[in-house]
């Protein structure tokens, strides 16, 4: 049995179990980490599915999750107790970076596409990039401010 190939949406699943670490001991005493643990299982979850798939569509989708995995972890950072607060860091620049290295891979993929499927795909990659750069930008002026 051939071994299955690896994509940047398992360094996504990887960025998820970062964050769930970085909730888990706290989950009794924060609601509020209790559902940002579940999401990021959710997402890491998703991310695990997708890295198995390689079809247009599930390299688009791991784009949008690892984004919205960024966007969860960056939002979220100042909710975590400051001794893991480097966990949640470490998952919104490895999840923007997972949707960063998604990006040539979708549009690969476009190019076999009809006109109006690349663009919508391709549009979507674009969102989420903007998403995922958007979180790494929180962080890093959240680093420079010395908050972190």
């Amino acid at each position: 049995m051939a071994a299955r190939k690896h994509t940047p949406a398992d360094a996504g699943a990887l960025a998820a179990g970062l964050l769930v670490d970085a909730c888990r001991p706290h989950l009794e005493a924060s609601l509020r980490l209790q559902v940002i643990s579940d999401l990021a299982q959710d997402l890491g979850r998703r991310l695990e599915t997708l890295a198995g798939e390689d079809s247009a569509d599930s390299l688009v989708e791991a784009a949008l999750a690892c984004a919205d995995l960024a966007t969860l972890a960056s939002c979220n950072l100042t909710a975590l107790p400051e001794c893991v607060g480097h966990l949640a860091t470490a998952t919104v620049h490895l999840a923007a970076g997972a949707t960063r290295a998604l990006i040539p891979l979708v549009e690969a993929k476009a190019r076999t596409l009809d006109d109006a499927y690349a663009e919508n795909m391709l549009r979507d990659t674009r969102s989420a990039r903007w998403r995922a750069d958007l979180a790494a930008r929180q962080i890093e002026d959240l680093q420079k401010g010395g908050t972190l």
